[in-house]
């Protein structure tokens, strides 16, 4: 998928929630590499993650995102807007 990209990914290992159920359900995670474009993150149970949900990180406001793909323990979103200024 790497030339799918358009911008580039920085390597992370953060602790993550991914927020979704109207803020009602949370799953942590941790955040394995970003950019401004998307997200990789990995968890026990990604099937349960919907669609479209949101990511938040430590001292980072939440942001939308969009289910891409998902694989054994880990999956990859494409955030909905631009980052936040």
């Amino acid at each position: 998928m790497t030339g799918q990209r358009k911008a580039t990914r920085s390597k992370r290992l953060k602790v993550g929630r991914v927020i979704f159920n109207g803020r009602q359900s949370v799953l942590s995670c941790k955040v394995s590499d970003i950019s401004a474009e998307g997200i990789r993150i990995k968890l026990g149970e990604p099937y349960r993650v919907p669609d479209i949900f949101e990511i938040e990180m430590y001292g980072k406001p939440s942001r939308q995102a969009r289910k891409v793909w998902i694989g054994v323990g880990e999956l990859g979103a494409a955030f909905t807007r631009p980052e936040p200024v």
